[in-house]
């Protein structure tokens, strides 16, 4: 289990969740509080006995988003007396929650993240440009893209909006990008036209510049404001660790499709 110096220090979440469990053979449900990555307390209208494992699922039902986790029971505190009696139990997770937690923050605080990355495709711009238009191949070849679908298009056929459905570290979002197309500089641009509310804004772009025949820099911008706070772990990582493999996968898509 956790040192009690480990469950002190850690970060507590303020957003309202609602926790289903299974105690001894029984579902209960009710209103969670006071939780962090090693445990949470939830009010229930039945005592739980120290010692006693429980399966728990937590849920914010305003943002589609629940984690499943086992814990087991560390306290049991009356609060009330009489047929209305409620208690307040304290469930330790067997396991911490690690970077489960940190992606859902108090309502009101956002967060902007502005990443970019480059990488050289063995195609030209004009190939790669292409490819990156394919929207309905997109499954291929991002990370976590599970549909692609275009909603509206332009005279010429090409997409105009399109709408992503896209796992997101446990939690399936969904968002629409309206985007413009710069022939001539072989740039794709995006701005966010509409989804989930955890996804206030995107805006982004690819660059593509020919650096020999046969050859191009494929530039990836991206500016993304969220209403969620990810741990400064989970930040690094989407700015960083994967940001370059989508890109590494989206080189290999197009050298794969020339």
């Amino acid at each position: 289990m956790f040192s009690r110096q480990e469950r002190r220090r850690a970060r507590r979440s303020s957003v309202n969740y609602e926790y289903f469990a299974t105690y001894q053979g029984n579902t209960l449900a009710g209103t969670a509080r006071d939780i962090s990555a090693y445990g949470v307390g939830i009010l229930s209208q039945t005592p739980l006995e120290p010692k006693q494992s429980v399966d728990i699922r937590l849920v914010v039902p305003t943002k589609s988003f629940q984690i499943a986790s086992k814990g087991i029971v560390v306290h049991n505190a009356l609060l009330g007396a009489g047929n209305g009696a409620q208690y307040l139990a304290g469930i330790e997770f067997t396991e911490s929650l690690g970077e489960k937690l940190p992606l859902i923050s108090a309502k009101g605080k956002i967060s902007r993240h502005t990443p970019s990355h480059t990488v050289t495709i063995e195609a030209d711009a004009e190939t790669a440009y292409r490819r990156l238009c394919e929207y309905p191949r997109y499954p291929e070849w991002t990370t976590g893209v599970k549909q692609a679908r275009v909603l509206d298009s332009y005279p010429d056929g090409r997409g105009r909006k399109v709408e992503f459905i896209h796992d997101f570290f446990f939690h399936t979002v969904r968002y629409v990008l309206e985007y413009t197309y710069d022939d001539e500089h072989t740039i794709l641009s995006w701005v966010s036209a509409g989804g989930d509310e955890e996804i206030m804004k995107i805006t982004g772009r690819y660059i593509f510049k020919n650096a020999q025949p046969g050859r191009c820099h494929a530039t990836y911008e991206l500016d993304i404001t969220l209403d969620v706070i990810p741990s400064n772990r989970l930040a690094q990582y989407i700015t960083s660790v994967l940001m370059r493999a989508e890109m590494k996968n989206f080189r290999k898509f197009v050298e794969n499709n020339r």
